[in-house]
């Protein structure tokens, strides 16, 4: 299953027009990463959980993944990561495990070693954790001798929460009674005295949370350079570390230094910007959300500064 229901705020104004699940990370959608890793560790029917611009997603997995069969849960108000995946239990608990992936980071963890080490253990669950980059702030996941102690507070060594995990079906006795709860704060961090949780830590996979745009371009240009052109896209202008999405014109005389530029703009006459997201100005986007002064709207383009 992956977790694809959010709205991506931080990412906002290109998320009122675009979920962030198909986002484009060097030119492919970022949910794609997650499906092909699923595929290559032989899974073949995913779920996905949606919610914000679900046909987006909808379409984009339909459409470019022939051999997987996709389920898709459409949450009218977010369940959170346990009300999700108890709301598809029925698609759910015919085997003895599934893996759960978040949609918005850009991994790809060795997932039969993830398999592995909840079985292993017999365990409810086990997490992929890896250790922090530097000066990053998290909720520490506490792991000892292979079983996570604690969230926030434990024994062992404190790790970061990497976002896949593989369940065993058993969760669904552990799981509250109404619809909306977290899987961690309120499943697995009440069940550590009587069963196992455990942990398996994953440096060497790629690893990216693009929740920001700060980070969203450092994702980009670890994996692809300094400047990323996407599908019929002119660029006549210069380009600092900066992502231009498909069917944009960037006109000569335009300056850009680490600014995402979203589908279909036209920047036509001379400028610089720095540190700046483009859209296309539509309705979908609400008027007051631009009363800030790190906004302007302009020439049926919204600039969001950052």
């Amino acid at each position: 299953m992956i977790l694809a229901a959010g709205y991506g705020t931080r990412l906002r104004p290109i998320t009122y027009l675009l979920p962030k699940p198909v986002f484009p990370v060097c030119n492919k959608p970022l949910i794609a990463y997650a499906v092909e890793n699923l595929m290559h560790a032989g899974v073949d029917e995913i779920i996905v959980n949606l919610h914000h611009l679900p046909d987006a997603i909808e379409s984009f997995l339909v459409d470019s993944y022939e051999d997987v069969t996709f389920h898709f849960s459409l949450e009218h108000e977010i369940l959170g990561t346990g009300g999700a995946v108890r709301r598809v239990r029925h698609l759910l608990e015919g085997d003895d495990e599934f893996l759960l992936v978040n949609g918005d980071t850009l991994q790809s963890p060795d997932l039969e070693a993830l398999v592995r080490a909840r079985r292993e253990r017999d365990a409810i669950a086990a997490l992929t954790l890896r250790h922090a980059p530097p000066n990053d702030k998290f909720t520490a996941v506490w792991l000892d001798e292979g079983r996570i102690t604690g969230f926030g507070k434990g024994r062992g060594e404190p790790l970061m929460f990497g976002g896949t995990h593989a369940i065993s079906t058993r969760i669904f006795d552990a799981m509250p009674d109404r619809d909306e709860f977290s899987i961690v704060d309120d499943v697995y961090a009440h069940i550590l005295e009587n069963d196992t949780v455990a942990g398996t830590v994953d440096d060497n996979a790629r690893w990216f949370d693009i929740g920001t745009p700060q980070r969203y371009l450092a994702a980009s240009r670890a994996l692809c350079g300094d400047a990323i052109i996407g599908a019929r896209s002119v660029v006549e202008g210069t380009l600092h570390d900066s992502v231009v999405w498909d069917d944009c014109h960037i006109a000569a005389g335009v300056e850009l230094t680490n600014c995402i530029v979203a589908h279909d703009v036209a920047l036509t006459r001379p400028m610089r910007l720095e540190n700046t997201i483009v859209c296309r100005d539509e309705t979908s986007i609400p008027p007051d959300s631009t009363s800030g002064s790190t906004w302007r709207r302009e020439e049926g383009l919204v600039f969001a500064s950052f």
